[in-house]
């Protein structure tokens, strides 16, 4: 997966809290990464200095530590699994808004796993929605979210009716 140039965040937290933000993301890179690369992603996702410890952060914060350390790879595909768990809704508005602008700062697509819908609109710009293994929709957010196969299956049969 990595030599193909595809790089994921998980659901649960996978820092390593013993290590400093800086020495994770360049760890977490798999390749020779500078401070000042690592500087650079870590200032993009709002991340804490590179010298603070991993244990001394909440959750939401750790999970943008995690992403800098994954995009620090420069991958060609990065995979967010929940990215915004643990997060407060203004925490996660302001995620989103850093993930739309990773294809163009970072020339890396991205497959966004995630719950929260305004958290998706925000963060992208093609939406498609699964139910049980199928594809009900794809297009763009706002589109996707009024289909009524998609209202249904997410809000049930009497409200897309």
């Amino acid at each position: 997966r990595a030599r193909a140039g595809v790089r994921r965040t998980f659901q649960q937290d996978r820092t390593i809290p013993d290590l400093g933000v800086g020495d994770y993301v360049r760890l977490a890179a798999g390749r020779r990464t500078s401070a000042r690369d690592a500087e650079a992603v870590l200032g993009f996702l709002g991340c804490p200095a590179a010298d603070r410890p991993i244990g001394s952060l909440d959750v939401g914060t750790r999970r943008l530590v995690e992403l800098a350390g994954a995009l620090a790879a420069r991958p060609a595909l990065l995979l967010l699994d929940e990215p915004a768990a643990g997060m407060t809704e203004v925490e996660s508005a302001d995620l989103a808004e850093r993930i739309a602008a990773v294809p163009g700062r970072f020339d890396c697509a991205v497959l966004l796993i995630e719950h929260d819908m305004a958290h998706v609109v925000a963060a992208s710009s093609e939406v498609t929605v699964i139910d049980f293994g199928c594809t009900i929709a794809s297009g763009s957010p706002r589109d996707v979210l009024e289909h009524p196969d998609v209202v249904a299956a997410y809000l049930g049969q009497e409200i897309a009716v």
